[in-house]
């Protein structure tokens, strides 16, 4: 049986940070027009605070949100979140890794990193019985050295799970070309998003031609059928710094 699946990832941007006419309160509302405006089965959210958790859970009542605090491994810090919305894909089971030598220790740090980085894999269960996986992840903005050992791990995550396709999603903190994409594509992932669609990372001025540095990538045998980075800005307003991005994927 042939299915389709639109994915997405998007940096919502912190809640904690001083954006003034940018922080999360003003752009609440946008942000959650933006992500609905994808028209994603799942959607891969980086940067999400407890509070920014709870507003995404007040909006979308009826999806499935998943993912822990990167701090605790429960609720404190950073969460790389995954949302499925209602219908035909069902959550099987969802944990929280670290981007470390040791992923299994919440706050821990992987190599060069400036900060704590994590992944959450996603199981996911099709009513017709197919199972695919999802990462969604956040690589650390400093640590070159952490950005490849990054790539590494998730590949090697994904590859001890040959049962299913895998999608990955985040924010890479890294172009396309670069090291720790080089790593993944050489692995024998595909790059979804064309070379010519423009930037992610925009902080906040609205720039289309900026970094990208937001990648959904896909193992075998998915195939594209198309993605796009949206430059959507719902009542005129940016709802994010990165623009997000979306790929209508099929398995064949």
């Amino acid at each position: 049986m042939s299915l389709q699946l639109r994915v997405a990832t998007f940096n919502i941007r912190n809640s904690s940070a001083q954006d003034g006419d940018n922080s999360w309160p003003v752009r609440r509302e946008v942000a959650v027009a933006a992500i609905a405006a994808l028209d994603a089965e799942v959607v891969g959210l980086q940067e999400v605070l407890p509070d920014q958790l709870a507003d995404l859970r007040t909006a979308y009542p009826d999806w499935t949100i998943v993912g822990a605090g990167r701090d605790d491994g429960v609720a404190a810090g950073e969460h790389s979140v995954v949302m499925v919305r209602p219908g035909d894909w069902s959550v099987e089971s969802d944990e929280t890794r670290w981007l470390s030598a040791d992923p299994a220790t919440p706050g821990s740090v992987g190599w060069d990193a400036e900060l704590t980085r994590i992944a959450t894999l996603v199981r996911l269960r099709h009513v017709s019985g197919v199972r695919v996986g999802v990462l969604n992840t956040h690589y650390d903005h400093v640590g070159e050295l952490a950005q490849v050992e990054s790539s590494r791990l998730l590949d090697r995550w994904a590859a001890a799970e040959p049962d299913r396709p895998w999608v990955l999603l985040g924010d890479f903190n890294a172009e396309p070309g670069s090291p720790p994409l080089q790593v993944l594509t050489e692995a024998g992932w595909t790059d979804a998003i064309p070379a010519a669609a423009g930037g992610t990372w925009h902080d906040f001025t609205g720039a289309t031609d900026g970094q990208r540095i937001d990648h959904i990538l896909v193992s075998k045998p998915w195939q594209v059928v198309e993605a796009a980075v949206s430059y959507h800005r719902p009542a005129n307003r940016l709802p994010s710094d990165h623009w997000p991005v979306a790929a209508t994927l099929h398995l064949p």
